[in-house]
């Protein structure tokens, strides 16, 4: 009896093994019913017997199966199965989206309507210790004639490798200029409206070049970068210089000159826990209009183009407090090279006991040409977000805008929208 214990059981792991590793559970458990089945009818094992074994069978197979499951799992969450070079790609995607009710004053249109303002889809990851890389498409609304001013288009706003290289990043293509980009490091709210020289048309967001980015002094601790973030969190400031086109991402290049500009920063007192955020920093760019001038004389010349920004920031857990003083002459895609000048202050702060809930205010004035009279323009907004979760953030604003020129409408609009971010 005790040979045919021993024969049984050899035959029915065997089985087991054979069936139940690679293959199914259901053929595994089958066959070996089919083999148990068949030893029992030979006189090999009873039935008490071959119910025992049986059991032991299925309870084998299973932790067996659940142990599979387990492996697989663990595997795909390390990207195991993925290809080297696809395990550090992530997805991402923006949308601002509102609805904005909008009145101008001297007979000026009245809008009440739904406005995807930004839809961006990202792929981006670090393919290797040195090697990253971002791909940003935007749908956006078109406001050419050819389409009446209501199509959405597909373009794409970023497009760069990202390389990193004693602790310095470098972005080559369509990457991001550094006054736009520290702008969204600091303020939350491009949502609402754009940034200063965006907004004023004097500098696109991102463009055709090149720029490299780095620190003094290694970087803030993890906890301070959880509140402002790691873009420009250098212990005691940092710098990006780059060269562009200078047309900006929407417009193709129209000379051979090459704009040239950077951003510096500093920061006065990084162990100071209530002003180890309060940075002060300069943008400048300098370079040539991608237009030609319309003045008589000059036409066939390009204008030339001076940028500067004198910028005062102060991050805290609690608050954000941001201003910025504008000089300068022409824009990359003016026809001209008017002296200019503009001021911008805007802050928001966390609201206690309902930490999530923000209040922001902005305000910035824009003169177009300070050789003339009568010129600027004053941009107000006053708003409420709240923080539902990292990614959503609804919000609630309400914007004006004047003109001292008598031939522009002034406006007033409410925006009730959102941000989805990942």
């Amino acid at each position: 009896m005790k040979r045919k214990w021993m024969i049984s059981l050899t035959m029915a792991f065997f089985f087991l093994l054979v069936w139940c590793g690679p293959a199914p559970l259901q053929a595994g458990e089958r066959d070996t019913l089919l083999l148990l089945n068949l030893l029992k009818k030979k006189g090999v094992i009873t039935e008490d017997e071959a119910q025992e074994l049986m059991k032991e069978v299925q309870v084998q197979a299973k932790q067996e199966k659940e142990e599979k499951k387990q492996e697989v799992k663990e595997a795909a969450q390390k990207g195991e199965f993925l290809p080297s070079y696809l395990k550090g790609v992530k997805f991402g995607t923006t949308i601002f989206a509102e609805y904005r009710l909008r009145s101008e004053d001297k007979g000026g249109a009245s809008t009440n309507e739904f406005l995807l303002n930004r839809g961006y889809l990202t792929l981006s990851g670090k393919l290797n210790p040195w090697l990253g890389f971002n791909l940003t498409s935007d749908i956006f609304t078109s406001r050419d004639a050819d389409d009446k001013g209501n199509g959405l288009e597909l373009r794409m706003k970023y497009a760069y490798a990202d390389l990193y290289f004693w602790d310095t990043v470098t972005e080559m293509g369509m990457a991001h200029t550094p006054s736009d980009m520290y702008d969204s490091y600091v303020w939350p709210y491009r949502v609402q409206g754009k940034h200063f020289l965006d907004d004023n048309s004097i500098q696109a967001s991102s463009d055709f070049g090149i720029n490299i980015r780095g620190t003094f002094g290694g970087m803030m601790d993890e906890e301070f970068r959880k509140v402002a973030g790691s873009t420009y969190a250098g212990k005691w400031g940092g710098y990006q210089v780059g060269i562009y086109n200078g047309g900006g991402y929407t417009n193709a290049e129209a000379n051979t000159d090459k704009p040239i500009g950077g951003l510096v920063y500093f920061r006065p007192a990084p162990g100071v826990e209530m002003i180890q955020g309060l940075v002060l920093s300069y943008f400048g760019m300098f370079g040539k209009s991608n237009n030609t001038f319309t003045t008589p004389g000059k036409t066939g010349d390009y204008p030339g183009v001076q940028v500067n920004l004198a910028q005062l920031a102060w991050q805290h857990k609690w608050f954000t407090l941001f201003g910025q003083y504008y000089w300068g002459k022409g824009t990359f895609t003016s026809s001209e090279e008017d002296s200019r000048s503009g001021w911008l202050a805007e802050g928001f702060v966390r609201i206690p006991k309902v930490e999530k809930m923000r209040v922001f205010a902005r305000y910035f004035n824009y003169d177009p040409n300070t050789d003339i009279s009568n010129n600027a323009q004053n941009t107000y907004a006053l708003g409420v977000s709240y923080d539902w979760s990292k990614e959503f953030m609804p919000y609630l604003a309400y914007e004006h805008r004047d003109f001292e020129d008598p031939r522009k409408k002034d406006y007033d609009q409410l925006q009730l929208g959102f941000q989805l971010k990942f």
